[in-house]
């Protein structure tokens, strides 16, 4: 790794700023040069548009590339001289022109950020000695469902290589461990349990949406938790107010899907009855939970405690006449006033209609 790749490694570029520094924009490369160390030496510097950083040092009385700073045993005094100027200079550039970043390899960046998004979830660096290992948990039970880390290549791939890369650990069936271990990228789980983790490589082996998919089934599995509350029949009915939102127009907008508070304990793949209350009173939606436990977004005026959010998809759509009020009452339920499970009488009778 060279000086510049180490010394930017948590850093990017940020494009307007550099030319503003003095940078020139020639063939999709920035270019700058400046004169240190009493004009004794020049740094050129090329940042290219995908963010690679090369650098050169260049002694001007000889107009040869001093070499002698990347080399790491040369420890002598001017040399360090040289280099730690050197650094001094790159640093201010850093400051001037450079926004940090927690991750070293751009994927890992960008799941973080994917993260947050969906899940409301920030990154946490719980250890001091590893300043590079971050950790994501569910806001629902603290329990973390993705943890970011450095590791040395060899030990995901049982060989000498001492690269160090940055792995995303997840947590998965164990049942299908053995099968997704089988594509590029994914290994048992580094440092924790290799029945319930998988280790993911970010670099890019794998492509954004393929990861985001083990990363949707981790937190499904850890956001379940421990003696929650589930659904008998695997089906749910929820509340809709058509003079606060317009479920028909929502569906339209969203293709078929929309997103909506949660409240109990849905699951991905759970049934999901949409009640519509007066002037309907009766269920006019069936629905597929397609993610459960996002982050609420604040699709009502009236948000006041929503915390979690779930998206939804139409599978059909009933004429009001069809399941009314009271149908819901001869069959086993009410009116439908919060969201609850489905009783099996109502789902029942709903199914063989």
């Amino acid at each position: 790794m060279s000086i510049e790749t180490d010394f930017f490694k948590r850093s990017r570029p940020d494009f307007p700023s550099l030319e503003a520094y003095g940078f020139n924009r020639k063939n999709k490369v920035y270019e700058y040069r400046e004169n240190f160390l009493k004009d004794q030496f020049c740094a050129e510097l090329q940042i290219t548009e995908g963010g690679t950083i090369r650098g050169k040092v260049i002694d001007l009385e000889t107009g040869e590339e001093y070499l002698p700073i990347r080399v790491q045993n040369q420890v002598g005094e001017f040399v360090g001289t040289v280099r730690e100027a050197y650094l001094e200079l790159l640093g201010k550039l850093e400051d001037a022109c450079f926004v940090p970043v927690h991750f070293v390899y751009d994927q890992a960046n960008r799941m973080e950020t994917w993260i947050y998004g969906q899940y409301g979830a920030r990154v946490e660096f719980p250890w001091e000695k590893y300043p590079g290992n971050g950790t994501f948990k569910c806001n629902s039970n603290d329990k973390w469902f993705a943890a970011l880390l450095t590791v040395e290549r060899g030990k995901l791939t049982g060989t000498d290589e001492d690269e160090i890369v940055e792995v995303m650990n997840l947590k998965a069936d164990p049942d299908e461990i053995p099968e997704l271990t089988k594509k590029p990228g994914v290994f048992r789980a580094w440092h924790m349990n290799k029945k319930h983790w998988i280790s993911v490589l970010l670099d890019d082996t794998l492509d954004d949406e393929a990861v985001m998919a083990l990363i949707r089934s981790s937190f499904q599995l850890v956001a379940k938790g421990k003696g929650k509350k589930v659904s008998a029949t695997g089906a749910w009915v929820i509340p809709s107010n058509p003079k606060m939102y317009n479920v028909d127009a929502g569906f339209r907008a969203g293709k078929g899907v929309i997103e909506w508070h949660q409240h109990n304990d849905i699951k991905a793949g759970d049934e999901v009855y949409i009640y519509s209350s007066a002037p309907n009173s009766a269920i006019l939606y069936r629905c597929e939970a397609v993610e459960t436990d996002l982050v609420y977004r604040g699709m009502f005026k009236d948000s006041k405690g929503y915390k979690r959010s779930m998206r939804i998809r139409l599978i059909e759509k009933y004429p009001p006449d069809r399941y009314p009020l009271t149908f819901i009452k001869a069959h086993g339920g009410s009116v439908v006033r919060s969201a609850r499970s489905m009783p099996k009488e109502l789902l029942e009778a709903i199914k063989n209609n």
